[in-house]
């Protein structure tokens, strides 16, 4: 039998469409969301940063949105089907009110 580890019939590419569909997360997913979290965390977090980190998490975050740029904000968070306009006001809101962003922090932690 040729496709005895348990092929039954279906080519390859059917395979992994069905595994696919199955999975709950993707990992590109899981990088996308963690590259945000993170990014958010440099600028509104705690933790002893760096000035240039903030800064910089500060300037990916609240930059001019450029959605077809490769892992730009606007280009993660639109991967991520979430609307970038609206999430930039929304941490905007938070500049003025620290104490509610460590409260949504510690969620992704």
């Amino acid at each position: 039998m040729s496709n005895a580890a348990g092929n039954f019939g279906f080519s390859s590419s059917e395979r992994d469409d069905e595994v696919e569909s199955h999975a709950p997360v993707k990992p590109e997913r899981n990088l996308l969301s963690a590259v945000l979290a993170r990014a958010i965390c440099d600028a509104f977090g705690t933790a002893h940063c760096e000035r240039h980190i903030v800064r910089s998490a500060r300037q990916w975050l609240f930059g001019k949105l450029t959605p077809t740029e490769p892992f730009s904000f606007a280009w993660v968070v639109t991967n991520l089907d979430l609307d970038p306009s609206a999430l930039q006001d929304t941490l905007r809101t938070y500049e003025d009110n620290p104490d509610e962003i460590q409260d949504r922090l510690a969620l992704l932690r």
